[in-house]
């Protein structure tokens, strides 16, 4: 993983990033392991605490509209 960087494969950890309006820079394919690959890698990891800490405040509509768009990204490749 480069500094600049945050690198997951959790998908409700991505769609709480994107909620959170951090860029999506790509996505990367281990085998059945898709990486989702963002910017911004200092306030991504304070982020993510949160979010796995249950401390994330975020409209649960953008939530889930971005957990949909992570999904089409998967599958339509």
């Amino acid at each position: 993983m480069e500094n600049s960087t945050y690198k997951t494969k959790d998908l409700g950890e991505a769609a709480a990033l994107l909620v959170k309006k951090q860029k999506l820079v790509r996505m990367d394919r281990e085998g059945r392991t898709c990486w989702f690959i963002f910017a911004e890698n200092t306030l991504c990891l304070e982020l993510s605490g949160n979010y796995f800490f249950g401390e994330l405040p975020a409209n649960l509509r953008d939530y889930y509209e971005a957990l949909n768009i992570l999904k089409n990204r998967i599958f339509s490749t």
